[in-house]
């Protein structure tokens, strides 16, 4: 069964004539709003599934931190509420007013990405608002959204915001190995030793798609440019959302590798350059996820490019199959069919779908 996860609104149908929403000496040049109050209770359903390797479905529901803003299109006025647990807020906003409604959710509080939704002023301090990866947990991805609404007194229909996660999801769901045309590894051990991914942007904007950088950009601006196998250590809350470690699982003919992994990263339009093995198709740091294996004692590495990546959408490698050796370098692809076959696809399936809005089993 599937249920959208929204931000649903409805109108509480109280009106109160009370101190209206516009200055008095702005209120006649919008007499439909007739200086009314309208109460609009904002309300959190269907907390939204992560799909992190390995948590439960009790932890992938959590919504918690989120709050609402209300901008007048008219005045420019605007209200807004928080809470810290998911719980229903209430605006009084003025009917008859066009109001453009945002919805920040799972927000931090504290480190480089906090947010502090007592210092919006405008539209563009949510939208122009820098989120860093690192401020997404397993049980708490960043989603943002908005809409545009009219309060009508005693209107009962509810209203969505639809949100969407910032981050993109990236699946390996099924890994085989076939060396029946490699004699000379058909008698070794090939052992799953972990998947990662690499070239992650460390931040991306709320109200855009993807923040692109130049190729002169410096390695502060990604995640895991040289994969962990050169000791580069990621941030506390990193290693959990961009791979996982120590799998050792022995792969053969007959045997696949059936584990669901799912990764998280921010959205990259990159794609390859036209010879992949050059200089310049490494500076463009296509996202990819990487399978670190060896075979017998030799370790080796199969990256995956991720191509053009979009928000709040799932890219799967649905059955990757290894016919050989794979490079010692997990920034070098392997397109030769000899080595390994592999396609990574946007998907609709039951946790997402691509078109904005979040899905739930």
């Amino acid at each position: 069964m599937k249920h959208f996860l929204s931000i649903i609104l409805s109108f509480a149908g109280v009106v109160s004539c009370a101190v209206p929403y516009l200055p008095e000496n702005k209120a006649a040049e919008y007499p439909e709003a007739d200086s009314l109050l309208v109460s609009v209770v904002f309300l959190a359903q269907n907390g939204g599934d992560s799909k992190v390797t390995g948590v439960t479905d009790s932890d992938e529901r959590a919504t918690g931190r989120w709050a609402v803003f209300a901008f007048n299109d008219h005045t420019g006025h605007f209200r807004w509420e928080s809470s810290d647990n998911g719980t229903p807020l209430t605006l009084q906003l003025t009917a008859g007013q066009r109001y453009t409604c945002f919805a920040i959710v799972n927000y931090p509080i504290s480190g480089v990405g906090a947010f502090d939704p007592s210092t919006v002023r405008t539209p563009e301090d949510l939208t122009g608002k820098v989120a860093y990866l690192g401020d997404n947990r397993i049980s708490a991805l960043l989603m943002f959204g908005y809409t545009s609404i009219i309060p009508v007194p005693g209107a009962a229909a509810p209203v969505s915001i639809n949100v969407s996660r910032l981050v993109s999801r990236i699946d390996l769901r099924r890994l085989e190995v076939d060396f029946s045309a490699k004699p000379h590894l058909a008698g070794k051990t090939f052992t799953l030793r972990g998947i990662y991914v690499t070239n992650a942007y460390r931040t991306s904007l709320y109200g855009n798609d993807y923040t692109y950088q130049e190729l002169s950009g410096t390695r502060s601006a990604w995640y895991n440019t040289g994969g962990w196998h050169r000791g580069e250590s990621a941030e506390s809350g990193i290693d959990a959302i961009l791979g996982d470690r120590g799998i050792n699982a022995v792969v053969s003919a007959g045997n696949p590798y059936t584990v669901n992994h799912s990764f998280y990263a921010f959205p990259n339009p990159t794609r390859e350059a036209d010879d992949i093995r050059t200089m310049e198709a490494w500076m463009r740091r296509c996202t990819r996820l990487v399978i670190e294996a060896s075979i017998d004692s030799d370790i080796v590495y199969y990256a995956i490019t991720v191509p053009g990546m979009v928000r709040n959408c799932i890219y799967a490698a649905s059955n990757v199959v290894i016919h050989g050796r794979g490079s010692n370098d997990p920034e070098i692809i392997d397109i030769d069919p000899d080595i390994i076959e592999a396609d990574i696809v946007p998907v609709i399936d039951d946790s997402w779908d691509g078109a904005g809005n979040i899905i739930l089993d």
